[in-house]
């Protein structure tokens, strides 16, 4: 439900800047109802339940929260599953009635609508009862359209971005038609028999004018032409159609048609793959167009998300390091770790350094307890044993966090909540009481985030520091030996937490006087009120800040990776496919993330491009990568959204070189808009590579549409990928035999099926070409009608068909354990004008070899038929198009390499039911039948063994050169001789386990005969 005051005066002043003011004020009557949120307007205020979406991008004035706090779930946005907290500005936080907020005047001036889902700068103005202040905004005070309310039974928010305005809008795509790289150079072979049946019909007309003229045909008495006739317009015009239409069957119409039954009917093989099935009912693989299986056998790109579909998002905290020793979790109890013997031992208390790290994790966070959790813990009667630590339930933005400080609460540091300001943790036993002062927000320069908290006991003020230990080390103290060494042996934990797989932070505080604070808060205040340059006044303040800190220790958590994640990842490298993480994480997640799954090696050398704010500084950034590339090695590129910005604006060439030189790329801190434009950007580049994409969620699903390829995961974040992707499965590990297998075999399949359609349409129709140069060019047909009408539809189309859904030109666990296999397609090799005008040679010698073998079989006019009847056209006619069927019929039984009963079975369905219709047909003795020239033609046919040997002799000729084709390439293959090499083995290494088996049968036998023989023997 959204409610919307209608009545509102909204003044909308645009500028030619980056900022605009937007108004909204009272009138006297109050109205409300249900709106469509189309019909929202900027400056409405608009209420939002829980559990609702947001309906437009809203400025939060206020919420039912103690603290004046809202979560939301961003799923449709960046993908993330964790809950995340946005602030009421203090102004407007306690307006939670409509009439209180009926009741002000406010003025926010803020930001042009732009993409950018992180960033949002402004100014909040309120006039309320007569007093007046001003606020600074920023991204986490506005609600964005998609988000969804949750644990806040209701929020009030002003709009101030709507409809195409809104960031959701601005990173959405409209879908674009989908075209196979196969479909793309079947048009283009379209093109050129088009061109080729225009030449052969202008020829021939040509030709039939200048080589049998009026001269010519007077002399020819037999085909009763008027003599002494003039050529006029209209005998040019009606021979040129007849010879375009018996010429016209070189272009096969039905092609559209069986290709499309082709590719839907194996759509359900990939449907019905139980190796692609998830653990759910509803999980198996889903197709929704069929009109790229093909195009998953030539994938050159790979582009990922991380959360949800690399990774399980579930966080789990494994190692920590206090005052330079090591601890880890056992069994969900903290204990000491040995360097030495790497051996654990538990402790029969906490060292007071671990437990000073533990209490600055558990206060150093944006984590909630859940507010159903919480009344579950105030309903609780003091008689209940239940205490209230066991009852939290938190929720973060960061699943870091999160996993932080349930690590916290599991070693006796509890993070019992906030209220009002005021942060409660339980240590050991022990409430402490502290007043939240600042939160200092993580980004990506500053790579950490810190609080400011007052302990209540001793009224000691503290800045408490984590993140990534490149940032947070170099601002702590070195001033003495014991710093040093504290700093160098964190440093070796961290580095030894890391080559875990692990994600690691580092931690430190900072104490502060009453002086120091309130210097630090009035420049911070008066930083934050800068519209332009915000950041940087910023990170001025809070780099003073966040110096000569004391370093108190690491941590090392553990993001579970989806099962075969590092497996897939590494066969599609070797399958030469490039694979890039786009992932709306920091910096320093992603990265820890790439290591884990095995997308960053150890030994590559990393080239960053993050933190770039001016052209001048990325052109120089990039120029360093570019250079480094050029040297030796392996490379992997770290790239930031907020560079990505200049990067694609200015210098979109250059970055896209150092991307493709790089083995592995990830790029954080993405948007869904940006997702979609690093795809563009690749797919649109000038080798134009197949590009596949490849997403959980709904922030995903501009980038699975613009990808020639888009593949969706069932996770988490629901279907919306799915149902906006073109193949669908359960897990990331089901893509290696999506694209290996399936992928391998559907492209095959597909491209042999195109060029044998364009080869026995060439191999049809050339005979009528050559039979105009002996009929003088009447534009006679040399096939009956029923010929030209079945041969496509009928006479040729069903093994072919088989052929397409059966084919397995590589066995599954070859092409699985030798992933390199997939490059023998790439660059749509199959479908080549080479490969092309290999196939059209083929039929051209065909068609060459049945006309010109049956004519010089019926040579002496009789070929041996009984009486000495000569044949007539009908029969040559029957004979030759009897013969093309069967050669064209066998030639793909050669291409096949993957021989089964329905293959074999489609070849006797269409010879058998090729005979039984000319029997029929040819046969009827009832008018009009008899009347035609057929009749009984197909009889005649098996009247004469001369003639029905020249067309087995023919065949055999015509086929000949296609077979040593095929034996020679297989035999120079190096991969057939290794699949046979180890078809031996296994045949081998079976026969040998029979024969043991059989040993051990006859021996006990013989056994069990002796000792019982009236007892009948087993057989093992």
């Amino acid at each position: 439900m959204a409610v919307a005051d209608n009545s509102r005066l909204v003044l909308i002043n645009s500028s030619r800047e980056r900022h605009e003011t937007r108004h909204f004020c009272s009138n006297d009557i109050i109205t409300s109802k249900k709106v469509r949120w189309r019909d929202i307007a900027v400056g409405d205020i608009v209420e939002v339940a829980d559990g609702e979406e947001i309906p437009a991008d809203l400025l939060l004035l206020a919420a039912e929260d103690q603290e004046g706090k809202c979560v939301v779930t961003t799923a449709n946005l960046d993908g993330e599953t964790n809950l995340k907290t946005f602030l009421c500005p203090d102004a407007t936080r306690n307006l939670l009635k409509p009439e209180s907020l009926w009741s002000i005047q406010a003025r926010v001036q803020c930001q042009l609508p732009h993409a950018n889902l992180y960033d949002y700068k402004g100014v909040l103005e309120v006039n309320y009862q007569e007093d007046k202040c001003t606020a600074s905004l920023a991204t986490q005070n506005l609600l964005l359209r998609g988000a969804k309310l949750r644990h806040t039974p209701r929020v009030y928010g002003v709009a101030v971005y709507t409809g195409k305005e809104t960031k959701m809008a601005l990173n959405s795509k409209l879908k674009s038609n989908k075209f196979s790289t196969v479909e793309r150079s079947m048009n283009y072979f379209l093109i050129f028999f088009l061109f080729l049946l225009i030449l052969e019909v202008a020829l021939c007309t040509i030709l039939k004018y200048e080589l049998y003229s009026q001269e010519v045909t007077n002399e020819m008495w037999y085909i009763d032409l008027p003599t002494n006739a003039t050529v006029t317009a209209g005998d040019v015009y009606q021979d040129s159609v007849s010879f375009l239409i018996i010429f016209s069957y070189i272009i096969p119409i039905s092609l559209y048609v069986t290709l499309e039954m082709q590719k839907f009917l194996g759509t359900m093989f990939m449907s019905w793959d139980e190796d692609l099935r998830g653990a759910g009912e509803d999980e198996g693989a889903r197709v929704n167009t069929s009109d790229l299986n093909e195009e998953l056998g030539q994938v050159q790109y790979l582009f990922t998300d991380k959360t949800g579909t690399l990774t399980e998002n579930i966080m789990h905290f494994r190692n920590c390091s206090a005052d330079g020793a090591k601890y880890s979790d056992v069994a969900g109890k903290i204990q000491a770790l040995d360097e030495q013997t790497n051996r654990t031992t538990p402790l029969p208390s906490l060292p007071v350094p671990l437990v000073t790290l533990l209490e600055t994790l558990a206060l150093c966070h944006t984590v909630q307890v859940s507010a159903y959790d919480r009344a579950t813990a105030e309903q609780t009667t003091p008689s209940d044993t239940i205490e209230l630590s066991e009852l939290k339930h938190y929720q973060a933005s960061s699943p870091d966090e999160k996993a932080l400080v349930e690590a916290c609460a599991r070693y006796g540091v509890v993070f019992e909540g906030q209220n009002n300001g005021q942060l409660t943790v339980k240590v050991r036993g022990e409430m402490k009481f502290f007043t939240l002062l600042q939160v200092l927000e993580f980004d990506s320069d500053r790579k950490c985030m810190s609080v400011v908290i007052r302990n209540e006991a001793d009224r000691k003020t503290w800045l408490l520091t984590k993140g990534a230990e490149s940032s947070v080390l170099k601002r702590c103290l070195l001033s003495n030996p014991d710093q040093q060494r504290l700093h160098d042996v964190t440093l070796s934990h961290i580095n030894d937490f890391a080559m875990l797989g692990l994600r690691t932070l580092a931690v430190a505080r900072r104490e502060l006087t009453d002086k120091q604070y309130e210097d630090f808060a009035a420049q911070l205040s008066q930083a934050k009120q800068v519209l332009e340059d915000r950041e940087e006044a910023v990170r001025k303040v809070t780099d003073r800040m966040e110096a000569d800190l004391t370093l108190l220790g690491a941590t090392g958590v553990e993001d579970l990776l989806q099962d075969g994640v590092q497996e897939t990842l590494e066969s599609l490298r070797v399958a030469g496919i490039k694979v890039w993480v786009l992932t709306g994480d920091k910096v320093e997640t992603a990265v820890n993330i790439a290591y884990s799954c095995g997308h960053f090696k150890r030994f590559m050398t990393i080239l960053t491009l993050t933190g770039l704010h001016d052209k001048e500084t990325a052109d120089r950034k990039l120029q360093e990568c570019r250079e480094a590339c050029h040297n030796d090695g392996s490379f992997g590129l770290v790239v930031d959204g907020q560079s990505l910005v200049l990067l694609l604006e200015h210098f979109e060439e250059e970055f896209y070189a150092v991307g493709r030189r790089c083995w592995s790329v990830v790029c954080c801190r993405m948007s869904p808009k940006q997702k979609a434009e690093i795809v563009h950007m690749a797919k649109t580049s000038r080798e134009h590579p197949i590009c596949a994409a490849i997403g959980d969620g709904a922030n995903d699903v501009s980038m699975i549409q613009e990808a020639h390829v888009g593949l969706g995961i069932m996770g988490k974040e629901g279907r919306q990928a799915v149902r906006c992707s073109d193949f669908g499965f359960a897990k990331f590990r089901f893509l290696k035999k999506m694209l290996l297998v399936h992928g391998h075999w559907n492209y095959v399949r597909v491209s042999v099926f195109v060029q044998f359609s364009f080869y026995k349409n060439v191999a049809f129709n050339t005979p009528i070409v050559f039979y105009s140069i002996w009929n003088a060019f009447s534009t006679q047909s040399l096939y009956e009608s029923l010929a030209l009408t079945a041969f496509n539809i009928t006479f040729t189309s069903l093994p072919v068909l088989v052929y397409g859904l059966f084919e397995q030109n590589i066995p599954p666990d070859i092409l699985l354990t030798r992933p390199h296999l997939y490059q023998r397609n790439a660059n749509n090799v199959a479908m080549s004008w080479l490969m092309f005008l290999q196939w059209n040679f083929f039929a051209l010698w065909h068609a060459a070899a049945m006309f010109f073998g049956l004519w010089l079989t019926c040579w002496d006019d009789t070929c041996g038929l009984p009486g000495g009847a000569t044949q007539d056209l009908y029969l040559f006619g029957l004979a030759l198009g009897t013969l093309c069927t069967f050669v064209t019929n066998m030639k793909i039984v050669l291409e096949a390499n993957f021989y089964n009963v329905v293959l074999f079975g489609a070849l006797v369905i269409t010879t058998v039911g090729y005979a039984v219709l000319y029997l029929l047909y040819s046969g009827i003795p009832v008018e009009p039948f008899i009347k035609y020239g057929i009749y009984a033609a197909y009889y005649r046919l098996f009247e004469s063994p001369s003639l029905n040997l020249g067309c087995l002799v023919v065949g055999i000729a015509c086929l000949l050169p296609d077979f040593v084709m095929k034996v020679f390439v297989r035999t120079l293959d190096p991969e057939v001789k290794l699949w046979a090499r180890g078809k031996r083995t296994r045949k081998e290494l079976r026969e040998e386990i029979l024969m043991k088996v059989s040993h051990i049968n006859e021996a006990y036998d013989a056994d069990d005969t002796s000792v019982s023989p009236d007892r009948k023997p087993e057989v093992l």
